[in-house]
């Protein structure tokens, strides 16, 4: 962090098996264990809103999807009831009789 980034400091609680997987991780880079665990927190936060915007535009692409099918106003299970169907059905084809 650069000294014109604005911090707080906060407490955290850890399982003890945890805090020594940090200390570890820390003494081997060689650096503090809060300075550790600040990336850590901060690489936690960016790879779940990766996650988030990956499920979001998953999400978008599928309702396009249903949309062109005109299929966007069915309900859940009904949609759910289309899959079942069409998975007993390449069931069977794959694995006839």
């Amino acid at each position: 962090m650069s000294g014109s980034d604005q911090t707080v400091q906060v407490t955290v609680r850890l399982s003890k098996d945890s805090y020594e997987q940090v200390k570890q991780a820390a003494h081997a880079e060689k650096c503090p264990v809060e300075d550790l665990l600040g990336r850590l927190i901060a690489q936690g936060l960016e790879a779940h809103m990766t996650l988030r915007d990956i499920l979001d535009h998953v999400s978008q692409n599928y309702r396009a999807r249903l949309d062109r099918e005109g299929k966007l106003s069915q309900s859940a299970e009904t949609v759910r009831q289309e899959l079942h169907t069409l998975r007993e059905q390449i069931a069977r084809d794959l694995y006839p009789g």
